[in-house]
């Protein structure tokens, strides 16, 4: 496979690399590292007079020295990774990287490349795609006369998970929530156009009080009331508690981002054939099936010497060998198109032989222009807060967001 073109980068190198002229530093978290590791022999061949030094932290390591770095102009890295989630914040301290852009499109398949750019800037290769589907136990919906094509909407959902509930006499739950439920609500702002879960496309708006968005919340209360949910699995949806129930076939579906396969495929391997993947449901009757989620990105910071070397152990690391081997070994869903085509055909024995690649792509075609704006973290605690008076029945879905609505515009300064 090509590389990925080597136009000279727009920002003229800067600074000095704290591990020397000769070295370029590394930093990155498990689980998004192991491409470009595998890389490093061809990359130092290449360069035989550079030391490359990589440096895997844990998640919260890397994000806060990295931030501080950027903030101080100092100590940072050559290249590193991060959570889409929080590129708004680093933006300002890294390159600039729009001179490669037109080649990553047609590399990395959509909307890796939008969602890795924040104001028209775009800053770098992200490791995986992230579209969210809602997987389910077949042999548990077969068994109390649940079908797939039953359910359009969120609503059928929930009136699903009613039925399974009193048919099992309470032993079966459908879909687990928590009372400040974000990751179910982004789902549904998404499915309503809004891209930026809590904010307009520019990220200057807040759009928590759109009608839209108080719709969406009103279907998100009637899941939360639906018998066939299980409410606050510590954790969230993605913990240990809910990895638990899904194992004993005590929940039989839930929200599945392309990375959430391997939690169910690692922990639940008896389970294989028993599994399915669809799409999740609309809002309404014909309205959009779609969710996307927090890929990582790798970025270069400004105020080093070394851009360049950088931006092309980036795209070596996140291409071709370096994409395939983090596939194989992380088993993350690959954003590199090539990689991405190389296992389409292959049918999921998990999922019964489905084939879950079609399927994901379909939805990540269909999203949405997805922007993960400032504050991002901050709007989902607010966020999660109000969320809780609607499904604790303290508030209406319409008062509740126009008080969060005006807290997140007092608190993030926008409109």
């Amino acid at each position: 496979m090509a590389a990925i073109g080597s136009a000279a980068l727009p920002l003229a190198a800067c600074g000095s690399s704290s591990g020397g002229a000769d070295t370029l530093v590394v930093w990155g978290f498990p689980g998004t590292i192991e491409g470009l590791q595998a890389i490093l022999p061809q990359f130092r061949k290449q360069h035989p007079k550079l030391n490359v030094r990589v440096q895997v932290f844990d998640y919260a390591t890397v994000h806060t020295n990295l931030l501080n770095a950027l903030v101080t102009s100092t100590g940072a890295p050559d290249l590193a990774v991060i959570d889409s989630s929080y590129l708004a914040s680093y933006a300002p301290g890294l390159v600039d990287l729009n001179a490669q852009r037109a080649e990553a499109n047609r590399e990395f398949l959509p909307p890796v490349t939008e969602l890795s750019s924040y104001k028209r800037k775009f800053c770098g290769l992200v490791t995986d795609s992230e579209p969210i589907a809602l997987a389910y136990r077949k042999d548990i919906w077969d068994r109390y006369g649940i079908r797939e094509g039953d359910i359009e909407t969120w609503t059928d959902l929930a009136d699903a998970g009613d039925r399974l509930h009193q048919r099992s006499n309470g032993k079966v739950f459908m879909y687990a929530m928590l009372s400040n439920e974000v990751a179910t609500y982004e789902v549904m702002a998404v499915e309503q156009g809004f891209g930026g879960f809590y904010f307009s496309d520019d990220d200057n708006r807040v759009i928590v009080d759109d009608p839209k968005i108080i719709e969406a919340v009103t279907v998100l209360k009637r899941l939360w009331q639906s018998k066939g949910t299980y409410h606050n699995p510590q954790g969230g949806y993605s913990g240990d508690e809910v990895t638990t129930l899904l194992k004993k076939g005590i929940l039989a579906g839930q929200l599945c981002p392309g990375w959430y396969p391997e939690v169910l495929k690692q922990n639940m391997p008896e389970q294989s054939g028993k599994w399915r993947l669809m799409r999740l449901p609309a809002i309404r009757s014909g309205g959009p099936r779609v969710g996307y989620q927090y890929p990582s990105i790798f970025v270069i910071p400004k105020h080093r010497n070394r851009p360049e070397i950088a931006w092309q152990l980036e795209q070596q690391g996140l291409t071709g060998a370096g994409a395939r081997h983090l596939f194989t070994t992380q088993h993350v869903l690959p954003a590199s198109r090539q990689v991405f085509n190389q296992y389409r055909p292959d049918a999921d024995k998990f999922f019964g032989g489905q084939h879950v690649f079609p399927l994901w792509q379909e939805i990540a075609a269909d999203s949405p222009r997805i922007m993960f704006g400032d504050g991002l973290q901050e709007a989902q605690t607010i966020m999660g807060n109000h969320l809780s008076d609607v499904l604790t029945g303290a508030k209406s879905p319409g008062s509740a967001m126009r008080s969060a609505a005006s807290a997140l515009r007092l608190q993030l300064h926008k409109k």
